[in-house]
């Protein structure tokens, strides 16, 4: 069954969401050549928002990224901008390897339990 247009975008998401506190998050947008490092506010299982100020980017771009998550644990994979809009961009995770969709669904868990 396909989305409902009246839902708001928290109805629609299959993942809960966990606020992000300081995670810094590199983005390199492949259409623009294009390198920013900014922090993002929340993640999910599914995908990330990513505050940017002003942010020129169109939603269906993909976006490479990369971020740390704890001692010499890197999660890198690409995204999809779902969301564009004057805080910043919602990302769809689209390709993760393995043991980076292992780390963020550790990260979530862990940032949900938190509080």
């Amino acid at each position: 069954m396909a989305p409902d247009d009246s839902e708001s975008p928290d109805e629609r998401r299959h993942s809960p969401r966990a606020a992000a506190g300081d995670l810094q998050v590199g983005l390199r947008f492949e259409s623009v050549q294009q390198f920013l490092s900014a922090y993002a506010g929340d993640i999910s299982e599914g995908g990330m928002f990513v505050h940017m100020e002003n942010a020129q980017h169109e939603v269906g771009q993909t976006v490479a990224l990369r971020f740390e998550a704890g001692k010499e644990r890197i999660v890198q994979g690409t995204a999809r901008i779902v969301r564009v809009d004057a805080t910043g961009i919602g990302l769809q995770f689209v390709e993760l390897d393995e043991s980076s969709r292992k780390l963020i669904e550790m990260i979530v868990r862990i940032k949900l339990a938190a509080g």
